[in-house]
This record gives C-alpha cells, structure tokens and sequence, in this order.
C-alpha cells in the first residue's frame, strides 16, 4: 500500500511579528499625526496672512487708481465708481468671492466692520475717504492674532 504524506505544515505570520507591525504603525501615527496638525496650523496662518497682503495691495491699488483721476475702476469685471458708498460693498464682494477662510469655510473671509474679526476673517471699514483694513490671521494654537489695521486713504 502506497502511504501519502501530506504537509500539514502552514506558512503564516508569527504573532510576534505582527505585534512588531502593529507597534511600528502606531510609532509612526504617533509621531506623524503631530506634524500633520502643525504643517496645517502652519498653512492656515500663511494663507490668512496672504489674503490680508493680497487684500491690502488691491485696495490700495483701486483708491491710488481712483486718486488719479479715474471716475470708475473695474472691481470683479463690474464698473465701480470711485464713491465710499459704492467701493466698500464692491470690495467685500470681490474678496468674498475670491477668499476664503481657511479656520472655517462657513465664516466669510471679509465682513464690514471695525471690531475684532473672527479668526481667519477680515474687517473693511471706511471713515470718510479712510479705508481700514484689519485681519485676525491667527497663529498656530489657534489663538488670536491681528493685522492691521491698515489706513488706506483716496485722496
């Protein structure tokens, strides 16, 4: 009679090696996870403090173009006139269409107002010919931090 030897033998992971595993995966969580937040934390700043620059420089443009002697500038491919009470609400427009507010996407990026703006947000308010420009960039707890505010004036 013929005697069949079959190998009961099976190649599998040993528990000890996939403790290994699983302990490097949660060494490399623990330390990845950290610098994740704070290159977030980071990028969030830098974009607030970009849109408060980019902000600033379009103003500032518009009311030296207006100063020239123009009547009307172009602001979101719509003519303005060179008025407080028509450049204001043309401006929060554009840079809340443009913008956006990289602490919380339901906050807009750019509001009337001269208090303090929620985190992420700018405040454009305008006395006389003054245009004031104050931003709350934030900083990487999360906590407060203003620009501004930045006086800008059409002569």
């Amino acid at each position: 009679m013929k005697t069949i030897l079959i190998n009961t033998k099976k190649k599998a992971f040993t528990l000890i090696e996939l403790l290994i595993v699983v302990a490097i995966i949660g060494i490399l969580a623990g330390v990845g996870i950290p610098m994740y937040n704070g290159y977030m934390a980071s990028a969030k700043v830098e974009s607030s403090n970009t849109n408060h620059s980019n902000n600033k420089s379009f103003i500032a443009a518009t009311l030296t173009r207006c100063s020239s002697g123009s009547s009307k500038v172009s602001i979101n491919n719509a003519d303005v006139n060179c008025t407080e009470d028509k450049l204001k609400p043309a401006f929060i427009a554009y840079f809340k269409s443009i913008n956006k507010n990289p602490y919380d996407s339901t906050v807009d990026s750019m509001k009337e107002g001269t208090g303090t703006p929620a985190i992420g947000q700018s405040f454009l308010g305008v006395s006389g010919k003054t245009y004031t420009l104050r931003t709350n960039v934030g900083d990487a707890d999360g906590n407060n931090s203003i620009k501004g505010p930045v006086a800008m004036t059409r002569e």
